[in-house]
């Protein structure tokens, strides 16, 4: 199937390049892209020279689709531009007069040729432009010169988080900036609680101790500072962020091995630190959480819950625990 648009604005040329190009989703398939290394007819766009000694106006003069045995798009795009011969061509005017004698006496040898070069400046050209978009380089494969900067802006690696950088990076960091962030992951409303009290272990060498004879005057045994065990109560340990998923789909991304499960692991670490523990609740009905049965895969106090069936509709509040990341 073939099928032609005449003309394509100049300023689409790369956009319709590289919407093109989005058909490669990797480097394992038999497609390459524009300007690499590979077998020329890999390629699923080609760059011909338009062969007329008049001025088009238009940068690409014709654009012709095909589809491939895989289903992929492919594009012939004439061009009137970075070429060696044709309006604005770079070689003298007798190269295109020649290649138009030819062209009449059919005879393509030369005008596919030069297309050979025509085809290679043009691609460079293309590739050239193509790493100056963000846009552009963050979806091929291996880490554009973008995301690397971004990365070392943010101290991040993870896609997830470099996409949020602005907000993590963001100072100080609060609740409801983390709130926001994991409601738009997620599409799910997103309250927190903050101040949520717990216990910390006290370190060995700061915990009280009576008087002995290898050390007479006892640690931190005065009256008014003395802790009795090895552990303190911190009012403000823990965090919880409460999550009201509104479909039995928005909850299963939630809970652990979920499809959001370990990127709300990485946020919630990555804006708490390590000193805050950070808890998950969920807020839904009863029937869009997954009933524990006997002798079926479950983790206590993570994924498993007792489940009404007759009250499907009921709305419960349930702690949960997301995959770490």
């Amino acid at each position: 199937m073939t099928g032609h648009r005449d003309p394509v604005d100049n300023g689409a040329l790369y956009r319709e390049i590289w919407r093109i190009e989005r058909q490669i989703k990797n480097d394992k398939g038999p497609w390459h892209r524009v300007g690499e290394d590979g077998w020329p007819d890999k390629e699923l766009v080609k760059f011909r020279a338009r062969q007329h000694q008049g001025f088009a106006g238009q940068d690409v003069v014709r654009a012709r689709h095909d589809r491939t045995s895989d289903g992929k798009t492919r594009a012939v795009l004439d061009v009137d531009f970075m070429s060696l011969t044709g309006a604005r061509g770079v070689l003298p005017a007798h190269y295109s007069e020649l290649v138009l004698q030819q062209l009449k006496a059919k005879s393509p040898a030369l005008q596919d040729f030069l297309d050979l070069f025509n085809h290679r400046l043009l691609s460079l050209f293309y590739r050239s432009w193509a790493r100056t978009q963000p846009a552009v380089a963050q979806e091929q494969s291996g880490q554009d010169p973008f995301s690397a900067i971004m990365q070392a802006l943010t101290g991040v690696s993870d896609d997830s988080q470099l996409y949020y950088g602005a907000a993590m990076m963001r100072g100080p960091k609060s609740g409801s900036v983390l709130c926001q962030v994991l409601s738009d992951l997620t599409g799910v409303k997103v309250q927190h609680r903050p101040l949520q009290g717990g216990w910390a272990p006290i370190a060995p060498d700061e915990q009280s101790s009576l008087p002995t004879k290898a050390n007479p005057m006892g640690r931190f045994a005065c009256l008014g500072e003395a802790v009795l065990g090895s552990k303190t109560w911190v009012a403000d340990k823990a965090m919880v962020l409460s999550f009201a998923p509104q479909s039995k789909q928005q909850a299963m991304d939630l809970l652990p091995d979920g499809r959001y499960s370990k990127t709300i692991t990485q946020l919630s670490r990555s804006f708490a630190g390590s000193r805050v523990r950070v808890q998950c609740q969920m807020q839904t009905k009863a029937g869009y959480l997954p009933g524990t049965r006997l002798g079926v895969q479950g983790c206590l106090g993570a994924d498993s819950f007792l489940q009404a069936v007759t009250q499907p509709d009921r709305t419960v509040t349930v702690g949960f625990t997301p995959r770490k990341g």
